[in-house]
């Protein structure tokens, strides 16, 4: 590895004068080849760490901008391109790290230029040097595609319409670059837009096409591409409703997965097939077909009970549970309500995909740190997978699950999620991928809910939200009556003066009383109030608080926000933003306890007894106007 330091430092050398020289062809000659010396080997991931924390692309970004825009003007410039993309096709494919580098060095806008440009499309059925640009260019763009937090770069720079564009002029030139430009879309196109792909009734069937030719070579390629990228680019497009039945309707596609499920010695291509048809069997017709397809169930079988490989038993297993119409009730719990209605109990399912594992165990550690008994299948989940996985959330009151996009992509989180959803658990939704928006069966699931981020707040504020969530869940199901209302006996009459405070009837009540008080506030028409910076509310004491709250209608309600100060009103204001219901449950409690106080300073048999009851309705009300439009002001930041 000594080698590698100095031609590293030879590159940090090098002079703008020499950007375009033998000597820098040279250079990128060494980089390119030395992946191949070392690929396999220990020294491997050294190499990688290396080049890492020696910011290889960046050190590539000045020369490659000084030439992008011409690539084939001299011989010494086409070598130089040759070589560094070459090199970073091979990099970026055995690591995300080298994806994030590339993409934070700005390569993709110098990539994207050469993909349209009209010279390149025009010769490009007579040039190989132009079809190789672009074949090391897509396969670049296709493995960043593969890492869900820089899709939105590539979507950014335009890389749908311009592969799309290229498919159309230049596609029926080369398999290769037609099938790798179709694989990468599938990774950076929405599930919305899927069926309105340019060409997509030609995207599946080309790429089924490819993978039965692939299957029957002893390579297992076809044109170059793998029959395992293949099946997981066609799963990557399952993940999308409307196109389930469309994969499976390909007359070639069973053959070629059963032909990979046969592959022992290959269990990357049985993990991509078990998967493919793991996400189509969430559509009904195609599970119909094939639960009933005997080798089908033989072999999926056979490895969920003989495979040494954990990752392909889980898949087969959750594959075969699927097609029989997903989890059933587990014997040892007898109904839904038996958890949550009788033991009120902290037991919470945290569902998440394995590209968070280290942040969703964080979040976990912290929930049994409080209190809180947490399934979670790195330590729970043994034995039957499915079994145990239908135990946590049955025996669970909330499932918490962390959304991302390969959460969503997975069909063994949608078979959780799925399994929760119809057992009527509460539902919060965790965020912990940046720019992500749920859509698809996830977005349905989701729906309206209001969800914490974990990818945007530090984990201390994110962990705080998830904890109020929490406890406004377990405070509601506390809350439920234990015994069926048809069985409770009437409660004997009670004199009016011992009615409780919270009591919402009012015929006893001073006529007019409550239309009274609703009169004395009303809710003004939205205004041009200066929004409220979070720079300030952090300098606010409790006494400037006060005036605060003051100033904008909460003068009367002050016995409530003692000992409020800027910081803590501004947690208020951001639950609000992001837990309402638990929100107006806090100032519900605080409510109750102002007036709990008052009450045991007041003759409970005075007259005014019962003209307080009829308006604390209409006071609190009040309140939460006054207090919702100064947290709207908060919000405007």
């Amino acid at each position: 590895m000594t080698q590698l330091n100095s031609k590293i430092d030879e590159l940090t050398r090098l002079t703008e004068s020499e950007y375009e020289s033998s000597k820098t062809v040279n250079l990128f000659q060494y980089f390119d080849k030395i992946y191949t010396l070392c690929y396999g080997t220990s020294n491997f991931q050294i190499l990688i760490d290396t080049l890492i924390q020696k910011k290889y692309t960046k050190l590539c970004y000045p020369i490659f901008k000084r030439i992008h825009t011409d690539v084939f003007k001299t011989q010494e410039r086409w070598h130089i391109t040759y070589y560094l993309l070459h090199s970073l096709w091979n990099y970026t494919d055995k690591t995300n790290a080298m994806c994030f580098a590339v993409v934070d060095a700005q390569f993709i806008p110098m990539f994207i230029p050469n993909l349209n440009q009209d010279n390149y499309l025009k010769h490009f059925s007579s040039n190989d040097a132009i079809k190789k640009l672009f074949d090391m260019i897509i396969s670049i763009l296709h493995n960043i595609a593969q890492v869900p937090e820089l899709i939105d770069d590539l979507r950014q720079n335009r890389c749908i319409e311009t592969l799309n564009h290229v498919i159309q002029t230049v596609g029926s030139y080369s398999t290769f670059l037609k099938g790798i430009s179709y694989l990468t879309l599938a990774y950076i196109i929405r599930e919305d837009e899927r069926t309105y792909l340019t060409n997509s009734n030609e995207s599946i069937p080309y790429l089924v096409g490819l993978l039965h030719e692939a299957i029957n070579t002893v390579d297992r390629r076809s044109h170059g591409l793998e029959a395992h990228e293949l099946c997981k680019g066609l799963s990557k497009l399952s993940v999308a409703n409307d196109n389930k039945y469309k994969i499976f309707s390909e007359s070639k596609l069973l053959d070629s997965l059963l032909n990979m499920l046969e592959q022992h010695t290959n269990g990357k291509e049985q993990i991509c097939a078990c998967t493919l048809i793991w996400n189509l069997c969430f559509d009904q017709n195609v599970r119909k077909v094939y639960n009933e397809h005997m080798k089908l169930n033989q072999i999926l079988t056979t490895i969920a009970q003989t495979s040494s490989n954990d990752e392909l038993r889980r898949t087969a297993s959750g594959c075969l549970c699927t097609l029989m119409g997903g989890p059933t009730t587990t014997k040892k719990t007898s109904s839904t309500t038996t958890t949550t209605s009788t033991t009120g109990n902290k037991d919470i399912m945290l569902s998440y995909n394995h590209d968070v594992q280290q942040l969703s165990k964080q979040i976990k550690d912290h929930l049994v740190a409080d209190g809180y008994n947490v399934w979670i299948d790195v330590e729970r989940m043994h034995g039957n997978i499915l079994d145990a996985m239908a135990d946590a959330i049955e025996n669970s009151t909330i499932f918490l699950m962390c959304l991302t996009e390969k959460y969503k992509d997975s069909p063994s989180c949608r078979l959780e999620c799925e399994y929760a959803y119809l057992r009527k658990k509460t539902i919060i939704p965790l965020l912990l991928q940046a720019n992500y928006k749920p859509d698809g069966w996830l977005g349905i699931i989701v729906g309206n809910k209001l969800y914490v981020n974990y990818a945007k707040k530090p984990f201390e504020a994110a962990y705080s939200e998830t904890l109020a969530e929490l406890q406004a869940v377990l405070n509601r199901t506390e809350r439920k009556p234990t015994v069926s209302p048809s069985k409770k006996p009437a409660p004997p009459p009670q004199p009016s003066s011992t009615i409780n405070e919270t009591t919402t009837t009012t015929s006893n009540a001073p006529p007019g009383a409550l239309a009274h008080l609703m009169s004395q506030f009303r809710i003004d028409k939205p205004s041009e109030a200066k929004p409220i910076l979070s720079t300030n509310l952090e300098k606010m004491s409790i006494t400037d608080t006060q005036h605060l709250l003051a100033e904008n209608g909460l003068e009367k309600f002050m016995p409530m926000f003692m000992d409020i100060d800027g910081v803590k009103l501004m947690k208020l204001f951001e639950i609000k933003n992001k837990a309402p219901q638990c929100y107006y449950m806090l100032i519900k409690d605080q409510w109750d306890q102002m007036n709990q106080a008052k009450e045991r300073s007041r003759d409970t048999s005075s007259p005014v007894r019962m003209l307080t009851i009829s308006t604390s309705m209409a006071q609190f009300i009040q309140l939460t106007v006054a207090l919702d439009k100064l947290a709207d002001r908060y919000s405007m930041n």
